[in-house]
């Protein structure tokens, strides 16, 4: 039976995966985890991906990486509306990061790739152990893996200072930002990361958005607004300039970096 937390739209194609890896692959799956917004309770029906990490019973040999490749092609054809996004590891695996593991099978955006590294961080454990759901396999909470915090926000700051920061001196950034998309995943994504510093917590980027408005100046709220619109699927922008709301969301990313080197030492 599917886990109740599980959002009903997308509970066709976690039922597909289970009953071909199991047709297919009996002996290779021991857990399938759902991590990232579903897990945190914020399914997204336009952007959400169906975040997933898989626990391998052994390593994958060519015959299994071709065979689920033609499951996920398979999945995607018949259910296209919303894409799994993940990585397949062992029991060992858990809690490590790219320099502690070998690379691993994993499927994104359409591909399937039979190694590298994808979505391997403090964040998606944390997620996964604390809020994760079991689609098959032992509870998450049992998982023999521990997350430690001061880590997670370590390697958040970095990421805010190498990634985030990089949106704001990019081209292909300013440029993104000039797309709807674009102003969602990163207007939101790094107030994601100030409520983390904020709270000691992880929450969903809509939940992020509103907890902004009820802390930072008013003079940001116009450009976080229209971030939450836009995840919501509200179509009336509340800026006449795509070109002005770019430059505003630039400018509300500097100061979000600033203020949390500033207050989150």
């Amino acid at each position: 039976m599917i886990n109740q937390r599980i959002p009903k739209p997308i509970r066709p194609i976690l039922e597909n995966y289970v009953l071909l890896t199991n047709k297919e692959l009996p002996d290779l799956i021991g857990g399938f985890y759902i991590v990232g917004s579903i897990a945190l309770d914020g399914f997204n029906e336009q952007y959400s991906d169906i975040d997933f990490v898989a626990v391998l019973n052994r390593k994958a040999n060519q015959a299994d990486i071709e065979q689920l490749a033609i499951i996920h092609k398979s999945i995607e054809k018949d259910l296209p509306t919303w894409k799994l996004s993940g990585c397949y590891i062992q029991t060992r695996d858990l809690g490590h990061f790219e320099n502690e593991i070998a690379p691993h099978p994993y499927y994104h955006d359409g591909k399937f790739h039979e190694k590298g590294y994808f979505e391997i961080n403090p964040i998606t454990w944390w997620t996964m152990k604390n809020h994760g759901i079991a689609v098959t396999g032992q509870e998450p909470a049992e998982l023999p893996f521990t997350v430690d915090w001061n880590l997670l926000i370590a390697r958040m700051k970095d990421n805010l200072n190498s990634y985030w920061v990089s949106w704001t001196n990019r081209i292909d950034g300013f440029l993104a930002m000039l797309s709807d998309w674009g102003i969602q995943w990163t207007v939101l994504g790094v107030l994601r990361q100030y409520y983390t510093f904020r709270e000691n917590s992880i929450t969903t980027k809509t939940n992020a958005g509103e907890y902004a408005l009820a802390c930072l100046p008013s003079h940001w709220h116009s450009i976080i607004q229209e971030a939450i619109n836009i995840r919501e699927g509200k179509k009336k922008s509340l800026y006449r300039s795509k070109v002005s709301r770019m430059m505003t969301a630039v400018k509300f990313l500097r100061y979000v970096i600033q203020k949390s080197n500033a207050e989150f030492q």
